[in-house]
């Protein structure tokens, strides 16, 4: 079966006009549905998460990537869904991030060539990657033992095996109110958090510890939320961490430095620390198949975080076709012939691996 750079371009273009915002994956579920149909594919529907595959043996590759987006943002010039083909471009919400590692999985699926009643090739979209919920962290238990899982992301085709870590904090500080004609009556609750909030800067910059692959664990206010009217002093302000780590300086020992740097007023209301540092080694059979795949025999790093952490034991990396900064930008895109290098690179890694 042959598939032409055309031909994903177009089920990029249809995916992307389906929306599919967290929580809302259904309309994607019901195309990849139709698809596995019409070509002969087993699968199995569980939730809000397919599972297709090709062969019966046990030596076993998974291909992950997840289905749903985040919201569009306001920077958007045009319309989201829109799944338009332009100057060698798919444009839309999720064409990037992650719908060319979809696709490009997907064909990869149909047309990799290997040894079915040794090998097995499967191919898990599954959602709700964007917010924390019923995705491949449930789903993975329902997936047949595997050897090795490549977990799509965009990432520019480079092989990537590692990730940092990522916990997020909800803070309060409090404070007391009074009318803003007589603010010597009150504690001012914002003061006090752009206070620690500056802590939190202080604190991210003076890190020393580094890891060659994944840098330094780093800190960011991202949220403020505080104040109920224009004429009184607030008495909370609520805002929040978001914090990437190595192993050098993990989670629990940054969280517990956050706390040490905070002044009395303020305190944590919430932690959420649902991932930590994942790491694969450059000189496992997969990363070299993916390596040789993609002509390359570099390896690195991914910047963001992806569900490559669920994959707690077997054989892993992650690469995709895109550009890692369109990732939730307006007017994200994706390069028609980056689609299809991503393809081919799924496509061959999984039968060096396979057929190994």
């Amino acid at each position: 079966m042959q598939i032409t750079q055309d031909q994903i371009a177009d089920s990029l273009s249809q995916i992307t006009r389906i929306q599919r915002v967290s929580g809302n994956e259904h309309g994607v579920i019901e195309w990849f549905k139709q698809q596995f149909s019409r070509h002969g594919l087993q699968f199995k529907h569980s939730g809000r998460n397919l599972l297709a595959w090709r062969g019966s043996g046990k030596r076993r590759l998974l291909f992950n990537t997840h289905t749903d987006t985040v919201p569009a943002n306001k920077g958007y010039t045009r319309d989201p869904w829109d799944g338009a083909r332009e100057h060698g471009r798919v444009y839309g919400l999720g064409s990037s991030d992650a719908g060319g590692c979809l696709m490009g999985m997907f064909h990869a699926l149909l047309t990799a060539k290997f040894d079915e009643s040794a090998c097995t090739l499967m191919f898990a979209p599954t959602c709700d990657e964007e917010i924390q919920g019923e995705g491949f962290e449930l789903f993975r238990a329902e997936i047949p033992e595997f050897e090795a899982c490549i977990t799509g992301e965009p990432t520019d085709c480079e092989v990537c095996i590692a990730e940092r870590g990522m916990f997020k904090l909800d803070m309060k500080t409090s404070g007391k109110s009074s009318h803003a004609a007589r603010p010597w009556q009150g504690e001012n609750a914002i003061y006090r958090a752009a206070r620690d909030m500056l802590k939190i800067e202080e604190l991210y910059e003076g890190f020393t510890e580094r890891d060659d692959l994944l840098g330094r664990t780093t800190l960011a206010v991202t949220m403020v939320n505080g104040g109920v009217a224009r004429n009184v002093v607030p008495s909370e302000v609520k805002w929040v961490i978001d914090g990437r780590t190595i192993n050098q300086l993990d989670n629990a020992e940054t969280i517990k430095r956050v706390k040490q740097a905070m002044s009395e007023h303020t305190c944590i209301e919430k932690e959420k620390a649902r991932f930590g540092v994942w790491v694969r080694s450059a000189s496992d059979p997969l990363v070299q198949c993916a390596c040789k795949a993609g002509k390359t025999d570099k390896t690195q790093a991914f910047g963001g975080v992806s569900d490559a952490w669920w994959n707690d034991k077997a054989q892993g990396l992650i690469i995709g076709p895109g550009k890692p900064e369109l990732s939730h930008a307006a007017n994200e895109y994706l390069d028609e012939k980056e689609l299809y290098r991503g393809y081919e690179i799924y496509r061959k890694t999984a039968e060096l691996y396979l057929n190994g």
